[in-house]
């Protein structure tokens, strides 16, 4: 049986022992890799794994990680909150990328 997953940081840090070591975020209708600098479209891109989580009692905990691989090889994590605290921009692009696998971080491990 599968260990249940906590918190939104423990996910990070079995992502990052997996090589998911980029940091990205959306800047200007693209996916900046904080860490390189290198930026793409959603068409480069590849989500490999989405964990979504839901705190146990405060609607702004409600978190989206993204494990994402790049065309080139760049591994990295992009972090959403959903609901009603949700970017609408990094929706749009995310919508834009093909999705490989979804799970809830309460009913499983990466």
């Amino acid at each position: 049986m599968h260990k249940l997953m906590q918190t939104v940081l423990e996910i990070i840090q079995t992502l990052r022992d997996k090589n998911y070591t980029e940091n990205f975020e959306v800047k200007n209708g693209r996916i900046l890799a904080k860490n390189s600098g290198m930026n793409f479209g959603p068409q480069e891109l590849i989500i490999e794994k989405t964990y979504r989580y839901e705190g146990e009692s405060n609607p702004s905990d409600n978190a989206i990680v993204y494990a994402i691989t790049a065309k080139n090889g760049a591994k990295g994590i992009l972090l959403d909150s959903y609901g009603a605290y949700s970017d609408a921009g990094l929706a749009k692009i995310i919508a834009d990328i093909p999705v490989r696998e979804e799970h809830d971080l309460q009913d499983t491990k990466p």
